[in-house]
C-alpha cells in the first residue's frame, strides 16, 4: 500500500531534474501523475538549457515504468488558458486532481537591481510567480467542489533571506510564499492544505543546471578569474552547516511527499526548508 493510492498529482516543470524526481516519488506511492512542461531548451538570459520535449517524454516513459499511469503536456505555466487546459486535461483523463506541485522555476543572469532589464524582471516574476498563481487558479475550483487537494509549491531559501545580485529571483521566491500563505487561509475551510519547500542548491551531479553553470560558479566566487566547478563547490559547502553542497533532488521529493500524504494532515500554511542547515541562522 502506498500512501498516495488511487490519487492523481499534477506536476507543473517536470520534465527533468526536480520536477522528475517528484513525479517518479509520488508515483512509487501510488499517484497517477499528469506532467506539464513548457518544454523550451533555448531561453534569452538562462545560463543553462531548458528541458525538452524528449525529456518530457522520458519522465513519463519512466513513471510509466513504475506501474502508474502517467500523461503528459506541453503547457506554459504563465499563460491561463495553458493552466486551464493542463486543469482539463488532468480532469478528462483522470477524473480528479488531489495534488498540485507548482515547480516550474527559472533563474537568469546575475546583476544589481539597476543592472537588470525590464524584460528580465517580467520574465522570472511571471514564471516563478504568477505561473504559480495561474496554476493554482485553474485547479482550485475544481478541488473546492471536491472539499479537498493539497498544493505545494517549490520556494527557495532565496524566498526566506536577501541574496545580492538576484534581486528578480528572491522577490519572487518571497512572492510565493506571501501567495501561499494567503491560499491556505482562504482555502482551509474547503479541506484544502497549500505548503511551501524552500530548497538551497539543488545538486545535478555533471548535468548543467540551476546550480551548474559557469555564470552561479563567478556568484559564489567573485574574487577569481574564470572560477571552475570545484572551487564553487567549495564555497558553496562553507554556506551549509552540514557541509554538504547541496542537497539531492530526491531530498526535497521526500518533503513534498511528506506534505501531500495525511501524514502532514493538519500542516498547511508552512514553509518546509530542505536546506542542509542553511537557515538555522534566520530569525524566522
Amino acid at each position: 500500500m502506498g500512501k498516495l493510492d488511487g490519487s492523481v498529482a499534477l506536476v507543473i516543470g517536470s520534465a527533468k531534474g526536480q520536477g522528475r524526481s517528484h513525479a517518479l516519488t509520488l508515483a512509487r506511492e501510488g499517484a497517477e501523475i499528469v506532467l506539464v512542461d513548457n518544454c523550451v531548451v533555448d531561453v534569452e538570459g538562462q545560463p543553462y538549457p531548458g528541458a525538452s520535449k524528449e525529456q518530457l517524454d522520458e519522465t513519463t516513459a519512466m513513471v510509466q515504468a513504475l506501474g502508474r499511469r502517467c500523461v503528459s503536456m506541453v503547457g506554459d505555466v504563465r499563460l491561463a488558458e495553458d493552466m486551464e487546459r493542463a486543469a482539463q486535461y488532468a480532469l478528462s483523463e483522470f477524473g480528479a486532481i488531489d495534488h498540485l506541485i507548482c515547480n516550474a522555476g527559472i533563474l537568469l543572469r546575475f546583476g544589481k537591481v539597476h543592472e537588470l532589464s525590464p524584460d528580465q524582471w517580467r520574465t522570472v516574476i511571471d514564471t516563478n510567480l504568477t505561473g504559480v498563481f495561474m496554476a493554482c487558479r485553474a485547479v482550485l475550483p475544481h478541488m473546492v467542489a471536491r472539499r479537498r487537494g493539497t498544493i505545494t509549491i517549490t520556494a527557495s531559501t532565496a524566498g526566506r533571506s536577501g541574496f545580492p545580485n538576484l534581486a528578480d529571483y528572491n522577490a519572487s521566491k518571497w512572492g510565493v510564499i506571501g501567495l501561499m500563505k494567503s491560499l491556505a487561509s482562504e482555502y482551509g475551510s474547503f479541506g484544502i492544505r497549500v505548503n511551501c519547500v524552500a530548497p538551497s542548491n539543488v545538486n545535478s551531479g555533471k548535468r548543467p543546471s540551476m546550480t551548474n553553470n559557469e555564470a552561479i560558479f563567478g556568484l559564489f566566487c567573485p574574487d577569481i578569474a574564470e572560477p571552475t566547478r570545484d572551487q564553487a563547490v567549495e564555497r558553496m559547502r562553507l554556506m551549509h552547516p552540514l557541509g554538504v553542497e547541496g542537497v539531492d533532488p530526491e531530498d526535497v521529493s521526500k518533503a513534498i511527499l511528506y506534505l501531500v500524504s495525511d501524514d502532514a494532515r493538519y500542516i498547511s500554511g508552512e514553509v518546509l526548508h530542505v536546506a542542509a542547515g542553511l537557515m538555522a541562522s534566520n530569525s524566522a
